[in-house]
């Protein structure tokens, strides 16, 4: 019977640990400066803004989802540019989007949006690209895999 409490108990922390990776962050100026701080980027990581309504976003998103299950050697984070509502979360779960989750919290959007970044002019699909080593690549638009991984500095597949 103890070999059945623990299957229970590690079924119920990976249930609670899934559970736990869908949910949204809200994010304030304080985060939004620290998303998008080289310093706190430690191993090669992608932030892609995105929006419910974009539907080049979704092609972002489905390729870093895609490189993000092919190639554990980086991170993905997201952030949606509104506040949450039932359902923003489905277009993440339905392209297996992994890593944390942010959505704009109550702060204004202009003030989240230049917390983000001063240059950017709220154009979507807007992604950064963090190598790991202190260097930071913003773009705007799709992006192709190449690009991805070179701006990560990961030039090959694993």
């Amino acid at each position: 019977m103890k070999p059945l409490k623990v299957i229970v108990a590690t079924l119920a922390c990976c249930v609670a640990a899934t559970v736990g990776a869908t949910e949204f962050q809200a994010l304030d100026r304080t985060a939004a400066a620290q998303v998008v701080n080289p310093s706190t980027h430690t191993v090669p990581t992608i932030v892609a803004l995105w929006s419910s309504e974009c539907v080049h976003c979704k092609k972002n998103l489905k390729l870093f989802a895609e490189m993000a299950k092919a190639d554990r050697r980086f991170k993905l984070v997201t952030v949606a540019v509104e506040p949450q509502f039932a359902g923003l979360a489905e277009p993440l779960d339905r392209l297996a989007v992994p890593g944390q989750r942010f959505a704009y919290g109550p702060e204004s959007p202009e003030a989240l949006g230049y917390a983000l970044d001063p240059k950017w002019r709220g154009e979507l699909p807007r992604t950064y690209f963090f190598d790991g080593k202190g260097g930071k690549t913003a773009l705007s638009g799709v992006v192709a895999e190449a690009t991805a991984r070179s701006s990560l500095g990961l030039q090959s597949p694993p």
